[in-house]
């Protein structure tokens, strides 16, 4: 029986889907809904293994499970790329069907399985495969993260059109990063994505800002997380 989970995927680079990832991830495991929580990024560009601006970093780091940082990350490329251009500069190729079987062996291990995709839904992995292509092939569902502030609503819908056309089901939407809880066009902007969707906004949050100077505190910065999605995010339908 293969585990439940869901396949983070956002509507640009850059929007903090990696901080909400994390985040999501220290919330079950605090919560014990799941014992067994695991991450997963099968592609990541721009960086090095260990280098504290990796993804895989602030996913182990900022999660709190009990996984290897290369465990969490399967390719990682220098060159701030999408994966397939990435990995032909370096003149390596991603084996698709390497990552497809290898996440199916993760939802079979986990009791739940957090993805984070590479950037939105159409960056490519290989000359013919996308990251939408292994949300298919994983079926898992998918929880969307978009910015809060002008511009989410065309660059939220198309996403979610685009989702649907591929047969993709998408559990939420969460708004990341806004400055002013109080900025009326955020409520706005919730209001005509469900609109014009009919998929929920789960909730919206404040830049889960992470801070990857030497020494920080990991444990502190976990339970401030914690205690925000907590707050701002409903999260009922993502374990239905």
């Amino acid at each position: 029986m293969k585990s439940k989970g869901i396949f983070i995927t956002a509507t640009d680079t850059g929007v903090g889907k990696t901080e909400v990832a994390a985040a999501l991830a220290a919330f079950i495991k605090n919560s014990r809904k799941f014992e067994n929580v695991q991450l997963w990024k099968p592609v990541q560009s721009g960086v090095t293994m260990g280098d504290p601006e990796a993804d895989s970093y602030r996913l182990l780091h900022g999660s709190g499970l009990d996984q290897k940082e290369e465990d969490i990350a399967t390719y990682t490329f220098y060159q701030p790329l999408a994966p397939w251009i990435a990995a032909e500069r370096e003149g390596k190729k991603i084996d698709y069907m390497k990552l497809v079987s290898e996440g199916h062996k993760r939802r079979m291990n986990s009791d739940f399985l957090i993805v984070e995709g590479a950037g939105g839904l159409i960056v490519p992995i290989t000359q013919d495969k996308t990251i939408a292509n292994l949300v298919t092939e994983l079926s898992l569902p998918i929880l969307i993260v978009g910015r809060a502030g002008l511009g989410t609503v065309n660059h939220t819908c198309l996403t979610i059109s685009y989702a649907r056309k591929l047969g993709l089901e998408v559990k939420g939407v969460v708004l990341n990063g806004y400055e002013d809880e109080a900025d009326p066009s955020i409520e706005e902007n919730i209001t005509m994505i469900e609109n014009f969707t009919d998929v929920p906004v789960i909730g919206k949050l404040p830049w889960l800002n992470v801070n990857n100077e030497e020494g920080i505190n990991w444990e502190l910065r976990r339970k401030k997380w914690i205690k925000t999605i907590h707050e701002h995010l409903d999260l009922k339908s993502i374990f239905e």
